[in-house]
């Protein structure tokens, strides 16, 4: 049996399960309670277990963008998720100074290709802004509002 992720409800959980039927794997979007609070995009299987995430932050006060963690399966690597996450972020924000926080051997191979395609620099350790530090501490004790379906990253 396929368990609905607890942050989604039940009508959600339905629909998403009938649109995405056909798809090898599904992108359920997590919205911040704040806006300059992390963002999540989490990949799921067609049993809907997790096997990539993705998670930004976005402060259009200080025109910056974030990408905080990404993760994606040994096995589901090199078929364009990273791509399509990354892509899904920047949506969010395409004229803010993005960065990222420390980076692996891998995304220092990675966020160059994004970089030229996107124009956004991705650079690591860039800072951030203010809003990021001082909301993220506050975010855990804040209820979040349910998962979505997201059908275009």
């Amino acid at each position: 049996m396929v368990r609905r992720p607890t942050d989604m409800d039940r009508t959600g959980w339905a629909l998403a399960r009938w649109r995405t039927r056909a798809h090898d794997v599904r992108f359920l979007y997590r919205p911040p309670p704040s806006p300059v609070w992390n963002r999540r995009l989490t990949v799921c299987d067609t049993d809907w277990l997790d096997v990539a995430e993705l998670v930004w932050q976005v402060c259009d006060d200080c025109r910056r963008g974030r990408i905080n963690k990404i993760s994606i399966a040994v096995e589901y690597q090199r078929q364009g998720l990273g791509r399509r996450l990354v892509r899904r972020a920047w949506r969010d924000g395409p004229d803010q100074t993005w960065t990222t926080t420390s980076q692996s051997p891998e995304a220092q191979r990675f966020f160059p290709v994004i970089t030229a395609e996107t124009g956004a620099a991705f650079t690591p350790h860039g800072g951030g802004c203010p809003h990021f530090t001082a909301d993220s501490q506050l975010s855990a004790s804040v209820p979040r509002p349910p998962a979505r379906l997201d059908l275009a990253p």
